[in-house]
């Protein structure tokens, strides 16, 4: 029987597939450029858009029945947006705390332009240097973001280690959504609760710290997993194992969230490293 072979679009790229192939898998193993995190529905990472109708699906919970058009980009309206503070947390990583029309908070995911904003530069090159970035403060606070030097490209990071205070940014903020809904679904109130990174989120800990706080005093701590090309092989570190079972010893019997911010590691590679340790798969939550 011969298969019927379907295009995918997914922004500028086409990608021959097949009928009744997983859309995630199938887009993967061709080399597209889509990002993935638990491939089990629950992280949202490899969440992708209709271009027809702006309607998200999740790739790795979708099969392949006809050709699609699809886009990375989340439905959005633009804004601008005033720096009100530029830090430089190290060498890699900048803090900007943006003033603006934004109801976004701690979780929510926003896209910054580090645009030139000439008249010159064509639509689809200004949208080339929109960076998704997490939202990282308070309800109610000003906008405030990381941009990172490994995700933007050596021009967009000239450009923001140029900006200062009272430069004009614009802010890509994504609609027909709840916003600040992040740690509320996790259900977390006064929960025990540990955070674990993958390397490249390391500079996010005190921003998880303070965020989880403001929801349980119970915040046990946070982890960052060794660097490894396969992060699926950090989850064996005897020293994320001695972490966990600290933080178990700690809840004191109540049931211990993990929160992973992080990539690229499975629902079901976690679970063999919980289901020993006692750990419900339902109190593991996954942040791209």
């Amino acid at each position: 029987m011969v298969s019927q072979t379907l295009t995918i679009e997914l922004d500028d790229e086409q990608f021959e597939t097949v009928l009744g192939e997983n859309l995630l898998s199938s887009l993967l193993y061709q080399g597209a450029d889509v990002r993935y995190g638990c491939r089990a529905g629950a992280c949202g990472a490899c969440r992708l858009y209709d271009a027809s109708n702006c309607e998200s699906i999740l790739s790795c919970q979708t099969t392949i029945t006809s050709a699609m058009s699809l886009t990375r980009y989340t439905p959005a309206e633009s804004s601008s947006f005033s720096i009100i503070s530029h830090n430089s947390l190290d060498d890699a990583s900048i803090e900007l705390t943006l003033l603006g029309p934004s109801d976004d908070s701690f979780g929510d995911r926003v896209f910054v332009s580090l645009s030139s904003n000439e008249p010159s530069e064509k639509s689809s090159d200004r949208q080339a240097h929109f960076h998704e970035c997490m939202a990282l403060n308070s309800a109610g606070g000003p906008l405030k973001v990381v941009l990172q030097k490994e995700h933007v490209s050596t021009e967009d990071w000239l450009r923001a280690l140029a900006l200062s205070a009272d430069d004009k940014l614009e802010v890509q903020l994504s609609t027909g959504i709840r916003k600040g809904r992040l740690l509320f679904e996790m259900d977390l109130a006064d929960a025990p609760v540990v955070v674990i990174s993958s390397p490249d989120n390391t500079i996010f800990e005190s921003y998880w710290r303070d965020a989880v706080r403001d929801f349980t005093p119970r915040f046990l701590g946070h982890f960052i997993l060794f660097d490894n090309d396969d992060l699926t092989l950090s989850l064996a570190d005897d020293a994320l194992i001695t972490f966990l079972q600290g933080a178990l010893v700690d809840s004191e019997g109540a049931p211990l969230h993990i929160i992973y911010h992080g990539q690229n590691v499975s629902a079901k590679d976690w679970a063999m490293l919980l289901r020993p340790l006692r750990i419900h798969p339902n109190q593991l939550h996954f942040v791209r």
